[in-house]
């Protein structure tokens, strides 16, 4: 098997695997779902009750009342769908305790917030005051409050994975598709080339060819506009590669693709040695 990682972002990867089958990269891509460790908001309480005082126009003093136009069980789900920040180092020092939650180190969070606003997932802050800890986006929208309302909540984040739910998921719409190369040929090719507007093409004879796979699939997307042109069509050769393969993946900004990358592959690894070994004791 070979390997090509052809780019690699902080919330996005794309590789290409060469002398690979369709099963090992399937296996790859539900490791990515389901076995990557990251943090997600586990337990939120909130605090029932007045939370301070405010004065109207006419001068009169109300009490904040603890109350939004949620139920807080709704509440609760949306910050446990927040994705938070989570390192190597991080995954180490809960890994051990991966399957207990009571036994994990706790990282709290709070939020209070008094109307009328708009609650962002900005406003929910690390007690520990680690920024590193702050949720990545902080535009995310939780909840609008009224005049008179207000919310504060302390929550606990702890490690989790996806097979267990869905907030622990943090990699999403991984893919993966068979490599490509195009040529086009004809009168028309010029014009066909410039359309595919991702450069690379070199010509063959009296053809372009195009034999890089990941500017062949964004090629190939553009030269679509043609498809109710049977010359066009006719002008354009899509050859698919065997045992070749692009894959590409994103996170929700909980762990870096890098990171999501190497978690996934030694999940497998785990997880086949553990099937060997069954299979040595079976034997």
């Amino acid at each position: 098997m070979k390997l090509t990682i052809r780019e690699m972002r902080d919330d996005y990867g794309l590789l290409e695997f060469e002398e690979v089958n369709y099963s090992f990269l399937n296996s790859l891509r539900r490791s990515m779902i389901t076995m990557v460790p990251c943090l997600g908001i586990h337990e939120v309480d909130f605090h029932m009750g007045a939370l301070g005082s405010w004065t109207d126009e006419e001068g009169e003093e109300h009490e904040y009342e603890s109350i939004s136009a949620m139920f807080n069980e709704i509440l609760a789900h949306r910050l446990g769908m927040l994705p938070v920040p989570t390192d190597a180092d991080t995954i180490a020092a809960f890994g051990a305790a991966l399957d207990d939650p009571e036994q994990q180190p706790e990282i709290m969070y709070s939020l209070h917030k008094q109307g009328p606003c708009t609650v962002y997932s900005g406003d929910l802050e690390p007690v520990n005051g680690d920024k590193s800890l702050a949720i990545p986006d902080p535009h995310v929208p939780i909840v609008k409050l009224g005049e008179g309302q207000a919310i504060l909540v302390y929550a606990r984040a702890i490690i989790g994975t996806g097979s267990r739910h869905a907030k622990w998921q943090a990699v999403v719409a991984p893919r993966f598709y068979e490599a490509q190369t195009v040529k086009i040929s004809g009168s028309r090719a010029k014009e066909l080339v410039e359309t595919a507007g991702t450069g690379g093409f070199k010509k063959s004879g009296k053809a372009q060819v195009l034999k890089d796979p990941a500017k062949a699939y964004q090629a190939i997307r553009n030269l679509r506009r043609y498809h109710d042109d049977p010359k066009a069509e006719e002008a354009i050769e899509v050859e698919t590669l065997t045992d070749h393969y692009l894959f590409e993946f994103e996170t929700n900004g909980a762990v870096s693709a890098k990171l999501a990358l190497e978690q996934a592959l030694k999940a497998l690894d785990s997880h086949c040695a553990e099937f060997v070994a069954g299979l040595e004791a079976a034997a």
